[in-house]
């Protein structure tokens, strides 16, 4: 072999081992769980339950980027530990974290709740709150049970809410949009034997699932809680009033 290409082939293998060793980092996203019982968390536990409860994913339309959306839903073990990290701000924020977080008023422990902050190319598409908006948004389930959501609120960001959720970006919009926990069939959206359910949002433009992986119930009898499977309470409603 020539001297030549001697440095090539080292580089060659430099980079190859890099991505191994990258490769070997990455962990698969963490399952949450939603019914059995609930774990002991600590402040420190924030990042780490923040990180089971949000989901990303992008939108592309002809090799463009349109959206980037990133949503949190708001479980039960989230809202736990949102009073631990942020006692400061627990039952003093502003109203986004005091109704949704703390209060549970006007009955939202009977929705799924989720705070979504998007950002798109042009901000006038930005509009998810809006009768008119091009977006139109669902909550799949596992078995396929769909529902539209009953409500989208558009949310002023502060200092507070970025502080609760650290990914929101300069130029993003924030929204909570809430869903009722069943189909006008009565069927549940969420159920005990759940192993993931979907955030949609679909336009003309393209289309983007947010997927949160669960523990069926079924599973999370048969084993103890650990620190790679984050738990909530028991049920997701009806839920303590503080």
């Amino acid at each position: 072999m020539s001297r030549a290409f001697a440095p090539i082939k080292i580089l060659a293998v430099v980079i190859m081992t890099m991505s191994f060793l990258v490769a070997g980092c990455q962990t698969a996203p963490l399952k949450g769980v939603l019914h059995g019982p609930a774990r002991d968390l600590r402040p420190k536990d924030y990042p780490k339950v923040l990180a089971t409860w949000t989901k990303s994913a992008k939108i592309y339309h002809d090799l463009d980027t349109k959206m980037f959306i990133t949503g949190t839903f708001h479980s039960p073990e989230f809202r736990r530990v949102f009073a631990l990290a942020f006692p400061d701000i627990y039952g003093h924020g502003g109203n986004v974290t005091r109704r949704e977080l703390v209060d549970l008023t006007d009955d939202i422990e009977q929705y799924l709740n989720f705070f979504v902050a998007v950002y798109t190319a042009d901000r006038k598409w930005n509009d998810l709150s809006k009768p008119d908006s091009i977006w139109r948004l669902s909550l799949v389930g596992s078995k396929g049970v769909s529902v539209s959501p009953s409500e989208i609120v558009q949310v002023k960001i502060d200092a507070n809410l970025h502080a609760v959720y650290p990914y929101i970006d300069r130029f993003d919009k924030a929204y909570l949009v809430r869903f009722k926990l069943a189909d006008p069939m009565n069927r549940l959206v969420i159920e005990p034997t759940s192993d993931s359910f979907k955030l949609r949002i679909v336009s003309a433009l393209g289309r983007a699932d947010l997927q949160w992986k669960l523990v069926p119930a079924r599973e999370n009898r048969a084993q103890a809680p650990d620190d790679d499977v984050q738990v909530s309470d028991n049920k997701i409603l009806p839920l303590p009033r503080r």
